[in-house]
């Protein structure tokens, strides 16, 4: 009997659809069945009728979603589904779904908006960018300045960098940063480790790597998982700030928005500069708003002085 190689993910997930791996055609390294392959796979078992009825009402079966074996009701549910213009929640997205109504559940949340004059943000990333061409390297984006300015403000208010465990608080030594990566049915959120010990060139590696692995379903349990603060970046979208939900067990996430000209007061005149929007929402089990605030302030000034960026590697 061959032995299926399959991510310890891949399995819990065949097991509760009631797949059999061996059915499954694995994407990963030597053919390793990722979890990815688990929810994208569609090949359910169907009983004679509702294969019968299925065939009759033109349905393509093998887009039914299903734990158990597909009956004539199943069958019957989807095109009723179609007809009203119902999208049938893909495995990934049921998972979603779920875990953002356990964490809005389970953990009181609350949001700190802010602005920072991401005027100096700008230039630095035109310099590295430049630098980078020049040296035949990958170009930074607003993402990886973030991921490092986070890190470090994190570094410096490491409660920030916690979790809630009911009877105690468990404040982790890596600080492993996530982003939010939008796929074509939901989105995931891989993690780039040890992000305050890193530079902002190995960010700007790390990151195109493991976006890259999302966008094409091959992600590692382990890329994925780990996890201690994450951030939502939708600074490409014309959104002025909105309000995440943490990505629990973790305590906290990031949500930026657009870079926008905005009026403000400068120097005791009136002026237009580059203003980001940032929002920071927190479980408020363990974390108060002065204490959030402190993390705000720390980011705001790291984005605002990018420079410091490249002295603190740890």
């Amino acid at each position: 009997m061959s032995i299926i190689m399959a991510t310890p993910a891949a399995r819990k997930a065949a097991g509760d659809k009631r797949v059999d791996l061996a059915r499954i055609h694995g994407t990963g390294v030597t053919g390793y069945v990722q979890l990815s392959d688990v929810l994208a796979f569609k090949g359910f078992s169907a009983t004679p009728l509702a294969q019968a009825v299925a065939q009759y009402y033109n349905v393509d079966i093998n887009q039914i979603d299903s734990r158990d074996t597909i009956g004539k009701e199943d069958v019957l549910a989807y095109k009723q589904a179609m007809q009203d213009n119902v999208i049938p929640l893909s495995g990934m997205r049921s998972v979603i779904a779920r875990r953002m109504s356990e964490s809005l559940t389970n953990a009181p949340q609350y949001t700190n908006h802010g602005s920072i004059d991401a005027g100096e943000l700008k230039v630095f990333l035109a310099q590295l960018a430049q630098q980078s061409v020049a040296s035949g390297g990958i170009k930074p984006t607003y993402s990886d300045l973030l991921i490092k300015a986070a890190a470090m403000a994190l570094r410096d208010n490491m409660i920030m960098n916690s979790s809630f465990m009911e009877t105690h608080i468990k404040i982790h030594e890596q600080i492993n940063v996530g982003l939010a990566v939008a796929l074509e049915d939901g989105l995931i959120v891989p993690n780039i480790k040890n992000a305050d010990r890193l530079s902002i060139g190995q960010i700007t590696a790390e990151r195109k790597r493991l976006v890259g692995k999302a966008r094409e379903g091959r992600l590692a349990p382990e890329e994925y998982s780990g996890g201690t603060f994450t951030i939502s970046n939708m600074g490409a979208f014309p959104v002025d700030d909105f309000t995440p939900i943490i990505n629990l067990p973790e305590a906290a996430i990031l949500g930026v928005g657009t870079i926008a000209d905005t009026v403000v007061p400068v120097d005791g005149n009136i002026g237009i500069r580059p203003i980001m929007r940032m929002s920071v929402t927190s479980d408020h089990r363990h974390i108060d708003g002065a204490v959030s605030g402190m993390f705000m302030k720390r980011l705001k000034e790291i984005i605002e002085h990018p420079t410091c960026m490249e002295d603190s590697n740890g």
